[in-house]
């Protein structure tokens, strides 16, 4: 830390200049005679404390002059930690996955381009010791760091193979989603926000190499009738499905005025949208006309009325999926929306910014609402559920012994933890039952050659409210 003056000059600076000055007193003491006596004796005095301190002032000295080091160490290993790939991929305005840089153009025996830190670190992951800093991962040893960056670009064929993911417009479920259609595969992708996600394809960089093979669903999992719907439609017009991911989770419940920004393109006719996008909605589109058939006082008058939960036509969830958000509780009234949701604030993904001061990821039991704690159960493991339950005959009419179920789950399902924080049970107990439906049922599956497997991604999403996070 520099230190000023009352005037705001650089201490160091004065210090520094005043150098040369007694450099000059040392080589022509005379000069020193013009002084007064009261003066001469101050200054000598000043000058005898500076050359010759005591125990006590080379006790401060010294510990100052540690202080400092640790300080520059510090300051020089967060500038190293700042230049890594993945931090700064975490700074830009938007996020865009970074490009793979080869190993061998990192490391083959030019080691003065490996950064080293001074003070060691654990690996985030085998917990070793370890200084030599990857050009990618800033918390990994070198050895967990090239394995997860292999890991990362791997890829493999999936042509010809189909898969269904949930979840699929942010994040993991998006980059999942193109690292299969780059695989070859395949791929039927839901999300509540179809037409969104569907602009959002259609802007890749390689969209006409893989947009053929791609089918956006609009499907909200809160409304079980429409999942099941939904698993009913595609076994109906698929004749395979290898990959089933339920990716879809959520952790906190956002109010409307989260999801307003996303409303306006919702709210367009699919007509309207770019070709390339259209073209993912092509068989989420007849899915819908399959639900009107036979529903005609349904037809085209509910577009003028306001949504709920309990209309009488079917597949709400399939058909009004975005719309479905808008629904408020009636604790959402005492929200200042324009304070909290600030237009036009919009994070890395895009995603509204939230500046509630408080979210349900915070809360203990007694704190949290009802309806919020059903909403976790229905998304993170009612619907999981029913998909694998309702796709298990579609995945068992080609046995390749290739099959896979993949349901991601987090940490905080676990219950072979020494310590559990009682914050979010809602989530906790969410995620629980997705392992146990992983646990209970993999064994079954895997001698039809359907391995199940529930993944804990790690972190991703900070879900603490902005002024914590």
């Amino acid at each position: 830390m520099i230190q000023k003056t009352e005037d705001g000059q650089d201490t160091l600076s004065i210090i520094r200049n005043c150098i040369p000055l007694l450099e000059k007193l040392a080589e022509n003491s005379e000069l020193l005679a013009g002084l007064t006596e009261p003066e001469r004796i101050a200054f000598l005095t000043a000058a005898g404390k500076i050359s010759r301190p005591d125990r006590k002032e080379i006790k401060k000295r010294n510990k100052e002059k540690k202080r400092l080091d640790r300080v520059a160490v510090v300051t020089r290993e967060r500038s190293l930690r700042r230049d890594t790939g993945i931090r700064k991929a975490r700074e830009a305005t938007v996020f865009e996955a970074p490009k793979q840089i080869p190993l061998n153009t990192v490391r083959p025996g030019r080691r003065e381009m490996v950064k080293k830190l001074e003070s060691p670190r654990n690996c985030y992951i085998c917990k070793a010791e370890f200084t030599e800093l990857h050009h990618f991962y800033d918390a990994l040893c070198p050895e967990c760091a090239d394995f997860n960056y292999r890991k990362r670009f791997q890829t493999a064929s999936l042509k010809g193979q189909v898969a269904l993911i949930t979840g699929s417009r942010l994040k993991i479920g998006y980059q999942a989603c193109l690292m299969m259609l780059r695989a070859g595969a395949k791929v039927i992708a839901t999300t509540r926000f179809p037409k969104d996600s569907a602009l959002r394809f259609s802007r890749e960089a390689d969209f006409s190499d893989w947009g053929h093979r791609l089918q956006v669903y609009g499907l909200d999992l809160r409304h079980i009738p429409s999942v099941e719907l939904f698993c009913d439609y595609i076994k109906h017009t698929c004749r395979r499905l290898d990959i089933l991911i339920n990716n879809a989770a959520q952790t906190v419940r956002r109010p409307p005025g989260f999801y307003a920004h996303l409303m306006e393109n919702e709210n367009r006719d699919v007509g309207d949208l770019p070709m390339a996008a259209q073209s993912l909605l092509g068989q989420y589109q007849n899915c819908l006309k399959k639900l009107e058939y036979g529903q005609p006082n349904h037809v085209g008058r509910e577009k003028a009325l306001p949504v709920t939960w309990n209309g009488t036509a079917p597949g709400v969830g399939l058909r009004m999926s975005a719309r479905l958000s808008q629904i408020p509780y009636s604790y959402d009234h005492t929200l200042d929306v324009p304070a909290v949701f600030p237009e036009s604030k919009l994070d890395a993904d895009l995603q509204q910014v939230d500046l509630r001061a408080v979210n349900s990821w915070r809360l203990k039991l007694g704190e949290i609402e009802t309806s919020e704690m059903l909403e976790i159960q229905l998304v993170n493991a009612v619907a999981p559920f029913v998909l694998c339950n309702r796709m298990e005959e579609l995945m068992k009419l080609d046995n390749t012994g290739q099959k896979h179920i993949v349901n991601v789950s987090a940490m905080e399902g676990k219950f072979l933890r020494f310590k559990k924080d009682s914050r979010h049970p809602h989530t906790n107990m969410a995620k629980a039952a997705l392992n146990m439906l992983t646990h209970t049922a993999a064994g079954d599956l895997a001698k039809l050659g359907i391995y199940m497997n529930a993944v804990d991604t790690g972190w991703v999403t900070d879900e603490d409210p902005a002024v914590l996070a």
